[in-house]
Formats: C-alpha cells, structure tokens, sequence
C-alpha cells in the first residue's frame, strides 16, 4: 500500500486534531475545579471502644485548599488541605462533569477530650491519635465547592478503639 504524499498530510493533521481534543477535553473537565479555596470543615465522630460508643462534634478545622491539576495524569487533581493550626493534608481526585472524587487518602487526628466535650487538633501532645481513611465526592457550584467525606479509623496502637464519621462536610469557597 503507498500512501500519496496528501493521504499523509491529512492523517497527520487528523492525529494532530484528535490529539488537541482529546487532551483540550480532559482539561476543560478538571479546569472550573483548579485554584485556591478557604474551607470550614464540620461534622460529628463517633469513638467506639469495649464500652460502648461515644458521639464528638468536630471543632476548629479550617484553613487554605489548593486544588492543581496533576501534570502526569491531566484528568485527574492533586489536593493540599493546609490548616490553620499548621497541619496539611494531601489528596489525590477524578472529576466526572461538575462531580469531584476523592481517593481514599490517610492522616492523623488527635483527640482532647474535657467533661464530655471534644476539641480535635492535629497539633496537640497530650491527646490520642487516631488515624484516619477518608473518601469522598463532591459538587462544584460555582465558586462554592462542596465535599462529603466518610471518615474510618482506629486508636494509633490499639486498633480495638475505633473511629467513624461516616457525615463529614468541607465547605470551600474559591477566593
């Protein structure tokens, strides 16, 4: 079979066009996701040990998100969640029209507890660590993006004392 020197040139601006497409689609898909975003993140724990479980309502965990698009992979985004109090926090996410999943990702919480009440902070030595498996989706409406994660985890050295927020709700809004 030889190839006329135009059948050529139109197969090579064919690949070069579907190429273009095929990387200028996937861009457009992750593109209204990227920036920088203030977030809140709110919900309830509960803490199950031999005793029974034990329900706490999550305190003081805001601070700055940045969502970049993973050069390896360009369909999917790479998360930093930083803090106020100095944590960070990196995810990995696929997006799917205006639906963002997150991966499963790992982090350690501490736990201070007083009469009954609960104040995490990923920064305090005398509290209990847990770790912790999330995932999540979540929605983009406009400059609000608005993540469910489920949270799963134990006591860091006595896994027989577990952890669950199976309701745990970030709030970013793009600055």
């Amino acid at each position: 079979l030889i190839l006329k020197r135009k059948d050529m040139r139109n197969i090579i601006i064919f690949s070069m066009v579907t190429f273009l497409l095929a990387f200028t689609s996937c861009h457009r898909e992750v593109a209204p996701f990227l920036g920088d975003y203030s977030y809140k993140l709110s919900g309830e724990v509960a803490v199950t040990d031999a005793e029974g479980a034990t329900s706490y309502h999550l305190l003081h965990r805001n601070g700055q998100m940045n969502i970049l698009e993973d050069k390896a992979n360009p369909s999917r985004l790479l998360i930093t969640m930083n803090e106020m109090n100095g944590a960070c926090y990196t995810m990995t996410a696929t997006v799917k029209g205006d639906s963002l999943f997150v991966e499963p990702y790992e982090f350690n919480i501490n736990i201070l507890t007083q009469e009954g009440t609960s104040i995490f902070d990923s920064e305090s030595t005398s509290s209990l660590v847990y770790r912790i498996t999330s995932s999540g989706c979540g929605m983009l409406n406009g400059k609000m993006l608005v993540l469910d994660e489920q949270w799963n985890g134990y006591q860091s050295g006595d896994n027989r004392i577990g952890i669950a927020g199976p309701e745990m709700r970030i709030i970013a809004e793009k600055n």
